[in-house]
């Protein structure tokens, strides 16, 4: 997996939660999309987060560190700290 395939699983994944008819795309920031409001801790924001790390593993990639600030940075911003273009 690289960068470019990452952001295609984040908007994949931050459409699911997102209201009808808002485009999702590498500008997306995430707060703008998913809430703490759930079904116990089933949030849009736990399950997406759990959703991208298990893509990581799956694809035999390290589990990465997310930052603190996560929900205020961009589709394309979370995606280079978590995989940086060129790594892989």
């Amino acid at each position: 997996m690289d960068n470019a395939q990452l952001r295609a699983v984040m908007i994949y994944q931050l459409g699911a939660f997102s209201a009808p008819g808002v485009v999702v795309d590498d500008n997306t920031v995430h707060k703008d999309v998913l809430t703490d409001e759930g079904v116990g801790t089933a949030t849009p924001k736990r399950i997406y987060k759990a959703f991208v790390r298990a893509t990581f593993v799956m694809n035999g990639l390290e589990d990465p560190e997310w930052p603190a600030d996560w929900m205020d940075l961009t589709v394309a911003e979370l995606a280079a700290v978590l995989l940086p273009p060129g790594d892989a």
